[in-house]
């Protein structure tokens, strides 16, 4: 089986100073990857180097899309095998949450031709797993933080890639909406079989979510493998050099983290 995704000693340096380095993980199709750290430590700048984003800046090592590198495919290509959510808080685009998903079928379709049946349905299923049907005609600018952070799921969603890359997807949602997300995510990911690659600030999700997780820390990883290891003193306290509590759930016996007090 091919790879989705591989890093072998991958690094990146932006404006002579190294942003990442000696990152290595490899993801099968439909696997789940957590990608968590201190900020700063470099976990959005990974997603947009899968992506092939970062343009700008060196990078060493090797990352392979379906064991091809990601140098070697063209955007369009990248766009038809993995759709992107960014972190909220940047630039709004000056659309309707219809015209954005509209937009994201772009990989899809030809130069000269108008929406097909395909694109309605991907686009009217987006709209639907992402409880944003109401909103379709709404201009991302009048949406709330969380709307809009839903809305830009729904376009990742409607661009219909095996591969998701979310940037702190939970950002700005309310606890019903974060708790949806993350049911989501794990239906696209064992239902559908949809690999998942998300950074995350909430400690909890890779132990919800399971799968594997990439543990990060001034552009060094140190930590990759099962998201049950988080459940275990030791991982989190070298990342953020602060000390946890490790729980059970007391209704469901999941394992919890909590940060101490200072």
């Amino acid at each position: 089986m091919k790879r989705a995704l591989y890093c072998e000693h991958f690094g990146f340096t932006l404006t002579g100073k190294p942003i990442l380095q000696g990152i290595c993980f490899s993801l099968q199709k439909g696997e789940y990857l957590s990608i968590i750290g201190p900020n700063g430590s470099g976990k959005s700048t990974l997603l947009k180097c899968l992506l092939r984003l970062h343009d700008s800046g060196h990078a060493q090592g090797e990352i392979l899309l379906y064991d091809r590198p990601v140098r070697d495919h063209t955007q369009r290509e990248l766009a038809r095998h993995m759709a992107y959510v960014p972190q909220a808080g940047g630039p709004i685009p000056p659309f309707t949450v219809a015209e954005l998903l509209t937009l994201s079928r772009f990989p899809h379709a030809s130069h000269k031709r108008a929406m097909t049946d395909s694109d309605q349905k991907a686009i009217l299923y987006a709209l639907e797993l992402t409880d944003m049907q109401k909103f379709a005609r709404h201009r991302l600018s009048a949406l709330s933080g969380g709307e809009r952070q839903r809305a830009f799921l729904a376009a990742a969603l409607a661009q219909d890639t095996g591969i998701l890359l979310l940037d702190e997807p939970a950002a700005f949602l309310d606890p019903h909406h974060a708790a949806a997300l993350t049911a989501l995510l794990k239906r696209l990911h064992e239902h559908e079989g949809k690999t998942v690659v998300t950074v995350t600030h909430d400690l909890n999700h890779p132990l919800d979510a399971g799968g594997q997780v990439l543990v990060l820390r001034h552009g060094r990883q140190i930590f990759n493998g099962p998201a049950t290891a988080l459940a275990c003193p030791g991982i989190l306290e070298t990342a953020f050099e602060h000390s946890f509590t490790y729980i059970l759930h007391p209704g469901t016996g999941r394992p919890l983290v909590l940060a101490d007090h200072a």
